[in-house]
């Protein structure tokens, strides 16, 4: 039996067909990553930590409270600070269960890579912060902020949401859950609690001062830059997480 011969044109099509197939393309992860979320509903997210998610946003409305309640005198640098809780709270209330229950563990089983389904848990909780924070804040205007600065400070709140998101996302990228788990909250803590402590009244007539659409600038950089580290994290791999989290 002879074998038959291809040609030069049929060799370089037959190269190129097979790299063509073979390298994923940008367009390809990003449909990758709307297929996910097609898939991916709240109860396939949040399969057995729900209630962890509804808890951490109860915990941030209660802090909120606390703060309104409080009549600070650096109240704009408090709203930036505590801004990101209900993200930071149900991030560890869910991270704790799955851990404390071995639902990590099930979700490693199946389609998709637990980085996937992490990514799309991480927009829930920015966007279910960002609606806490609107209710919270339109209601600290009833009792110490003007209104004419609602959507100043509104602003600085969702930076504070992104900018935390971006903090989270990198140590995720660089491959150490664990750290992203305690550091990130541990960090941000410290940071504003320093700067509120020593320079709290500075700070505060500076972010009072600023200029709103210098805020809104500020804020649409913050917001691209956490879509950035979102998407890289969404795409990125280690080792350890070839397998799949969600059939």
């Amino acid at each position: 039996m002879s074998i038959q011969k291809l040609s030069e044109a049929e060799k370089n099509f037959a190269i190129s067909e097979i790299v063509e197939k073979g390298v994923v393309k940008p367009g390809d992860k990003f449909r990758k990553m709307l297929e996910v979320g097609r898939v991916c509903t709240f109860h396939t997210l949040f399969f057995g930590v729900g209630d962890c998610f509804l808890l951490g946003l109860l915990i941030a409305a209660c802090i909120w409270l606390l703060l309104i309640q409080a009549g600070s005198q650096v109240i704009i640098c408090m709203v930036f600070a505590v801004s990101p809780f209900a993200y930071i709270a149900s991030y560890l209330l869910t991270s704790w269960k799955e851990y404390r229950l071995q639902l990590y563990d099930i979700k490693m089983t199946c389609r998709y890579t637990a980085r996937q389904v992490s990514a799309f848990r991480m927009i829930c909780f920015s966007g279910s912060n960002i609606f806490l924070n609107v209710l919270m804040l339109s209601l600290l205007m009833q009792f110490q902020l003007p209104v004419n600065a609602f959507w100043k400070i509104l602003g600085l709140s969702f930076v504070s949401i992104f900018l935390y998101g971006i903090i989270m996302l990198v140590f995720q990228i660089k491959g150490m859950p664990y750290l992203t788990t305690i550091l990130p909250p541990v960090l941000w803590g410290i940071i504003n609690a320093f700067v509120i402590v020593f320079y709290g009244e500075e700070l505060e007539t500076i972010l009072l001062n600023l200029a709103g659409s210098l805020v809104f600038i500020i804020t649409v950089i913050v917001f691209a830059g956490y879509l950035i580290a979102l998407f890289a994290f969404f795409i990125s791999k280690t080792r350890e997480e070839e397998q799949y989290a969600i059939s």
